[in-house]
């Protein structure tokens, strides 16, 4: 029988279809309807193709100390710092602070310490979060700010005058901007911002009304973030429970028509992040999310569309997986004593050394944080939820951060500098922090009592 253009619009439906589809409650993934998609088996399997595996139990976690520390207060104002953003060759590092400040950090290249000479940028807003540009804007951060406003600026200016300000839509214009980046081609002409439900993108290139994706989330969305290596394609994360992926290559923007996946991860979702799955070789193909119930999803984030968001793996009560991790033997728990009794949030997921060599970052209120090795189990628990969980640590960040700590930079990966594979992070006592091991027996610093409690989610 001769096919028809109408059948082959109908197939092509379908096969949009297909690629949005997730896994079910099994974990295992639902079959495509693409001819030639493979569906997989035991020997094809998604699943990531960690190099750490289990075994871990008879080692001992090996303890980090800041031994580069600094802060961010100013005339006895210690604000809470909210995130730590790192350029693409993780040289620089850029941090958010809720009393309206912005500071970047140069970083030695050999040790990963922060350099003299850092550059302040006063906005006169809170700060939600900051992001660098690509590669090919290495010196562009663009703000999200509290006052409805993103503003761009130039890392290498002592001008605190922004290079581009965009404010919110007309009857959004008073709410925060709770998240921005760039990207849309290779020259990061492209902003787009989280402005309550909605995602708005701004040109940098003209001073223009806004264009706006108000459909793909029902609720607030928290955070924006454009692919690091294929720059036109954008992930969006939201309280509703869902992830988003968008082809923004066309114009003029719609949301039905660039979007590509819809993720679920049915909670609300905190923070997104990429990481190489190895299943690519050194591509990052997956996109991890953390929710408000501290659990963790990997989504398929590759090249390849008709798998982005197939479900690579769900950590459930990422908290009490730590802690089990932390106590799977008297080894281990003598090496992380700070995770036996709770574990307080989960921070993100970060590449190790090999491609597929993953780790989870979760910490405590009183500013430890443990990274924790992504492993497989039992072959015979492939294609369930069970089949990915967290061997015991592989390091303690101990000896720095005195409260919570809200952000961390990290990227083992083989090909990344030397300061990138340094661990960076930002807490709630203003403290900013680069890791190495620790060769001494200091005394870790008290926790300062005097201080509120902790406000991870609730910054301001």
């Amino acid at each position: 029988m001769t096919r028809t253009r109408d059948d082959d619009d109908a197939h092509d439906d379908d096969d949009r279809r297909g690629a949005r589809a997730l896994v079910d409650d099994s974990g295992a993934p639902n079959v495509f309807e693409n001819d030639d998609y493979v569906e997989p088996t035991p020997e094809n399997d998604e699943a990531l193709t960690f190099t750490v595996r289990g075994g871990r139990a008879s080692t001992t976690a090996m303890s980090l100390r800041a031994t580069s520390m600094t802060s961010t207060a100013v005339d006895k104002d210690a604000p809470y710092n909210t995130h730590i953003a790192s350029n693409h060759d993780g040289t620089s590092c850029a941090v958010a602070t809720t009393s309206g400040r912005v500071r970047v950090y140069a970083r030695e290249r050999a040790t990963g310490a922060f350099a003299h000479g850092e550059r302040e940028i006063r906005l006169n807003a809170s700060v939600n979060e900051c992001e660098f540009g690509s590669a090919a804007d290495p010196f562009s951060i663009v703000c999200a700010c509290g006052d409805g406003t993103t503003r761009v600026y130039d890392a290498r200016s002592q001008d605190d005058r922004p290079t581009a300000s965009f404010r919110a839509p007309l009857g959004y214009r008073e709410r925060d901007v709770a998240s921005a980046s760039l990207g849309g081609s290779a020259s990061d002409f492209l902003v787009a911002t989280a402005v309550g439900p909605h995602v708005a993108f701004y040109d940098r290139r003209q001073q223009g009304n806004a264009s706006l994706f108000q459909d793909a989330h029902s609720e607030a969305v928290t955070r924006v973030r454009f692919h690091p290596e294929r720059r036109s394609e954008l992930y969006t994360s939201s309280v509703d429970g869902l992830v988003c992926a968008f082809d923004c290559a066309h114009t003029p923007l719609n949301d039905e028509e660039s979007l590509i996946s819809v993720m679920s991860a049915e909670a609300a979702v905190n923070n997104i992040g990429f990481c190489r799955s190895g299943s690519s070789g050194d591509a990052r193909d997956a996109l991890w999310c953390v929710t408000g119930v501290e659990d963790a999803h990997i989504f398929v984030a590759s090249s390849d569309r008709r798998r982005v968001g197939v479900h690579l793996v769900h950590l459930k009560n990422a908290r009490e997986l730590v802690r089990a991790a932390a106590t799977s033997s008297p080894e281990v728990s003598a090496s992380a004593p700070e995770f036996a009794a709770q574990v307080d949030y989960v921070l993100g997921i970060h590449d190790g050394v090999a491609p597929g060599e993953l780790f989870l970052s979760a910490g405590t209120q009183s500013g430890v944080v443990g990274i924790f090795p992504l492993v497989q189990g039992s072959p015979s628990m492939r294609g369930t939820s069970a089949y990915v969980g967290l061997g015991a640590p592989a390091a303690v960040l101990r000896r720095g951060h005195r409260d919570i700590v809200r952000s961390i930079v990290w990227d083992a990966n083989a090909t990344a500098s030397e300061s990138a594979r340094v661990p960076a992070t930002v807490g709630e006592d203003a403290l900013v922090c680069a890791w190495t091991p620790d060769v001494g027996n200091e005394e870790r610093p008290p926790v300062d009592r005097a201080r509120p409690p902790g406000r991870r989610h609730s910054p301001y």
